[in-house]
């Protein structure tokens, strides 16, 4: 072995190049458009004051004979009471602002909004909280 021996270059490949692979799965790049930003009404125009009030009005108004739908539920509530069922009356009461509630969140319609309007009203008119706010505060009773 003394005759010198060539020695070639190294190889210009990758050397796993000859080594048996997979072929490779092909990438699939997906662009999309940016969407447009979202208009987010402000914190008044998300209360929507309008709706509301019509809502409260409507509630208020005198169309069943004088009668209107919050002065009936109030009325309904007092004659419960009036009879000596108070827990009865809170029982009603509660589930009716319940479903309202419910309705007026799942749906979208000033008709709910009214119908809530309504309970809430005729709870602040016919249950005795009041009466109670008003003996805690002076001592007084009706």
């Amino acid at each position: 072995m003394s005759d010198p021996r060539i020695i070639p270059p190294p190889p210009n490949y990758p050397p796993n190049a000859g080594v048996h692979q997979a072929p490779a799965e092909p990438t699939i790049i997906v662009v999309t458009s940016e969407t447009a930003a979202e208009h987010k009404p402000g914190f008044l125009a998300s209360l929507r004051p309008v709706r509301n009030l019509t809502a409260l009005g409507a509630a208020l108004a005198p169309v069943f004979d004088g009668y209107s739908l919050a002065t009936t539920t109030g009325t309904a509530l007092h004659e419960i009471v009036k009879d000596g069922h108070l827990s009865g009356a809170w029982t009603i009461d509660v589930a009716v602002l319940a479903i309202t509630a419910y309705l007026d969140h799942t749906r979208d319609g000033w008709v709910y909004r009214v119908l809530l309007s309504a309970a809430i009203l005729g709870t602040l008119l016919a249950l005795p909280f009041l009466d109670a706010v008003l003996y805690l505060m002076t001592g007084v009773t009706r």
